[in-house]
């Protein structure tokens, strides 16, 4: 049997260790509880969600775009907003993992809307640096390549992603 003393310092030892593993349990099992994997989806399920997530970023356009800019800082700080209701939206699509057939072409519709981030970006520095002839060459840019997004988006069978204004 162990003196009272060394008792109470086992015990204090194991409770010490006891609360240095309680944080690590709870880190583990928050990454564990993060999904940090995509959701595997059907055919018809892609189209219900990236529709969806298309119809919100639409919506952002909508309620971000409502009146036009007066002035190179309004246009800069709404194209911050695009930008990111862009890649919000580009995050959720990303989540969504597609049935082989269509995976590659679901990649290159997710290439070309990243690609339409870059140019948001040149175009919110133009802004930034009241340079309007480099912001309209941005938007005429993210516009001229609209049609292309679009067409990827409906090969894969999405119609609002294929018929949005915004990003496509």
């Amino acid at each position: 049997m162990r003196p009272a003393g060394a008792r109470v310092a086992f015990s204090m030892l194991r409770a010490r260790r006891i609360l240095l593993l309680i944080p690590s349990l709870g880190i583990l099992s928050l990454g564990a509880g993060c999904g940090g994997g995509k959701e595997q989806v059907t055919a018809a399920e892609l189209v219900q969600k990236a529709d969806g997530i298309c119809r919100e970023e639409r919506n952002a356009f909508d309620r971000i775009q409502a009146q036009p800019p007066p002035n190179a800082k309004t246009a800069a700080d709404q194209t911050e907003e695009l930008i990111r209701a862009t890649e919000k939206a580009n995050s959720n699509l990303e989540d969504l993992e597609p049935p082989e057939a269509l995976r590659a072409a679901y990649e290159l519709y997710l290439k070309a809307r990243h690609q339409v981030i870059d140019e948001m970006r040149r175009g919110k520095d133009a802004a930034d640096n009241q340079d309007s002839k480099a912001y309209g060459s941005a938007q005429a840019v993210v516009a001229r390549d609209a049609p292309q997004r679009r067409k990827l988006a409906k090969s894969l069978g999405l119609r609002v992603c294929s018929s949005s204004p915004a990003t496509a």
